[in-house]
């Protein structure tokens, strides 16, 4: 079979988010392909150093009216072309089967705020999406959260959606180059992540400031994660009003080695998010024998399978004391790490890849 990828955005430096998992994806392919044979397009140019493998690049335009024109008069080269929504080729040529990969729908829950993004947001979510749902040959979701909310929101039959987990960043390789934390920032909480509202880090932030209050302990909280604007201007300002500004670091991009030591050394991840198609980073945390608070909406529950303390991640109080169970329970976290431990093991890249292939081969 003759597997077209469509690798859309396509990130190789400090790839994050969407970028990270078209790239690991792509790898997991590469090396389970069975034969098959591999397209990929892409706007940017991709070197064998960060994707190895046997497969034929073809570039395609940047812009977005150009990408749909160009697959427009595409040749059939392809017998399946995977992409990733928002990415969106509408009209392919007959005899290509679409496969629609969704990670997550949170602009539709989240809308976004400023005029000019609403407009591009009901254009791609309320005239393309519907259109290049119903078009598929098979609809992808990263997990049931996801399939629930597409089934919601555009009304596609459960059947024609496949659910294929995601896998996670490994970080185990980093062990030898990893960091030492400084000693005065232990022992502390992590949050990875963008520092926006979605991923409730003002929720975070607001349920460690109780926790200091009530338990007056000397433990921090690091943040792998940038903030800007007044979503984290209100988060200053909090800590500010109570005296705690020195006791959460907000440390931006960090590398892998980095990440890995601050997994290897917290006392738990904290992830309480609003939002997730979803998780990678409760499974990273997992894997390196860390305890996870999360929460109890979204896909969280679902990847955590009973091996994370689940919360509320609208109340405060909830997060909260989560922290302090975890701070105070030597028997409850090492009950969390082994269950943990366990369940990162049900999740890989590999283990997604096979799963696409297995799919494709009974189309």
């Amino acid at each position: 079979m003759r597997i077209g990828f469509v690798a859309e955005p396509y990130e190789e430096h400090g790839a994050s988010g969407m970028g990270y998992f078209i790239r690991e994806l792509l790898i997991a392919f590469l090396k389970e392909k069975r034969g098959h044979e591999f397209v990929v397009y892409a706007s940017r140019p991709m070197h064998k150093k960060f994707v190895p493998g046997t497969y034929r690049t073809v570039r395609i335009p940047q812009s977005f009216v150009a990408k749909l024109w160009w697959f427009f008069r595409m040749k059939k080269d392809v017998d399946v072309l995977l992409f990733v929504v928002p990415f969106l080729p509408l009209i392919l040529p007959r005899g290509i089967h679409p496969i629609v990969i969704c990670q997550e729908l949170a602009n539709l829950k989240f809308p976004p705020e400023h005029i000019s993004e609403k407009a591009l947001a009901f254009v791609r979510d309320r005239i393309l999406m519907p259109t290049c749902f119903a078009r598929a040959g098979k609809i992808v979701a990263a997990s049931e959260a996801t399939k629930e909310d597409i089934v919601r929101f555009y009304g596609i039959p459960r059947e024609n959606i496949v659910v294929v987990p995601d896998g996670f960043q490994d970080l185990a390789p980093f062990a030898s180059t990893a960091p030492s934390i400084d000693e005065v920032r232990k022992p502390y909480f992590f949050f990875a992540g963008k520092v926006k509202s979605r991923k409730n880090v003002h929720g975070i932030v607001s349920a460690f400031i109780r926790f200091k209050k009530r338990t007056g302990t000397d433990c921090k909280l690091l943040i792998a994660g940038s903030g800007s604007g007044s979503y984290y201007e209100h988060i200053q300002q909090d800590l500010e009003n109570n005296g705690l500004l020195g006791e959460v670091y907000f440390l931006g991009y960090v590398t892998s080695p980095h990440l890995y030591a601050l997994y290897k050394n917290a006392l738990a991840c904290v992830y309480p998010s609003l939002n997730e198609g979803f998780g990678m980073p409760i499974l990273e945390a997992m894997s390196l024998g860390t305890p996870v608070i999360t929460s109890t909406i979204s896909s969280l529950p679902e990847v955590a399978g009973g091996a994370a303390l689940l919360v509320d991640p609208y109340d405060m109080e909830d997060i909260s004391r989560a922290m302090e169970k975890l701070y105070s329970d030597p028997a409850l976290r090492a009950d969390l790490i082994q269950k943990g431990l366990a369940r990162a093991k049900m999740f890989s890249w590999t283990k997604a890849a096979d799963a696409y292939i297995g799919l494709l081969s009974l189309l």
